[in-house]
């Protein structure tokens, strides 16, 4: 309760990505949150633009650990919430950003924020990457594709479905501010942050291949 409303870091540690390294992200507590009008209201960490970074479940695991509040998502993926900032992270040289390393980097706040709706492809059973090298990520009817572009980014490629007179329609989409992100921290958090933001139709930063939307 004494995080509500506050601007928190928020840590993302799984054991098999990155090392076991975190990935720092950053938004404000809102312990009654309500997304929807009328539901009952959620407890989430929403990043600048109001995107979810982190959705609480009522069956999470939480403990405290001094001035850490701490989430377990499953055995080995937990997120740490602290008021202020986390300091920096030090990379190792051999852990330098390239296509592989940005995905992984991106999977923990996209579990954190949409739990059990996100789906990933290839998912953590699939030992084979798809045939295309991309990686996909969906949640309902909207999903965004990454692949790799040149030797140092990768593009961004988003669908959302609709129903227009009684017909279903794939529209695509691509990033206002550029589709194409470099393997630098500051555009690799850009990355998640745009996945995050169309897989919750927040497509006002977005534009389709018919105009602006």
């Amino acid at each position: 309760m004494a995080l509500d409303g506050k601007e928190v870091g928020v840590a993302f540690v799984q054991s098999k990505l990155l090392g076991g390294l975190p990935v720092h992200r950053a938004g404000v507590f809102r312990m009654f949150d309500r997304p929807v009008p009328g539901e009952n209201p959620v407890t989430r960490i929403l990043d600048a633009a109001g995107v979810p970074l982190v959705t609480f479940r009522g069956q999470d695991m939480l403990t405290i650990d001094g001035p850490i509040l701490r989430i377990a998502l499953r055995a080995t993926f937990h997120v740490d919430i602290r008021e202020g900032a986390f300091p920096p992270v030090q990379r190792p040289a051999n852990l330098r950003l390239n296509y592989q390393l940005t995905t992984r980097e991106i999977v923990p706040e996209l579990e954190a924020a949409f739990r059990r709706s996100l789906i990933m492809r290839p998912s953590a059973v699939e030992e084979a990457p798809l045939i295309d090298n991309s990686v996909r990520f969906a949640v309902g009817h909207a999903s965004a594709t990454l692949r790799p572009e040149g030797l140092d980014g990768v593009r961004l490629t988003c669908v959302g479905t609709s129903i227009r007179d009684g017909r279903q329609f794939a529209d695509l989409f691509e990033p206002a501010a550029g589709a194409r992100y470099l393997f630098e921290p500051d555009d690799v958090i850009r990355l998640g942050a745009d996945i995050r933001a169309f897989l919750n139709n927040r497509r006002e930063g977005f534009v389709s291949y018919s105009g602006a939307v």
